[in-house]
């Protein structure tokens, strides 16, 4: 036997770490996604459907919006909703790369002033630095 000491808190030496080795080589695994990121991996992927006798191949979220611009075209009123509904979100989206510099300023200072208000004076000269 060797004459090294192997016992409790001493593991034989072939057992310990090796100096600059990684202890953990495969890293930290990845956190989960979020259901945004998933959903926006699947509308990705490339589908092939059939238009007027030609293939396309179109992302899912294409196929999709055009389905649903055919379907309300074919007169289905659910399918006619929820493209106004659709359209009205996208016209209320504001593009911020159209916004000027100063009128974001003034909306940033309007919901700061709002968010004053609603949590009170005090909170509010502590926000302006008073």
């Amino acid at each position: 036997m060797s004459e090294e000491e192997i016992g409790y808190c001493k593991p034989p030496k072939k057992h310990q770490f090796k100096k600059g080795v990684s202890g953990n080589p495969a890293g930290r695994k990845k956190g989960k996604k979020s259901l945004a990121a998933d959903l926006q991996k699947i509308l990705d992927q490339k589908i092939t459907i059939q238009v007027n006798g030609a293939n396309m191949r179109l992302s899912k979220q294409q196929a999709f919006l055009q389905r649903l611009v055919n379907d309300s075209l074919a007169g289905k009123t659910s399918s006619a909703r929820l493209l106004v509904d659709l359209q009205k979100f996208m016209a209320e989206q504001a593009d911020p790369t159209s916004i000027s510099a100063a009128a974001r300023n003034k909306q940033d200072k309007a919901l700061l002033n709002s968010f004053g208000q609603l949590v009170g004076p005090d909170c509010q000269k502590q926000l302006e630095g008073g």
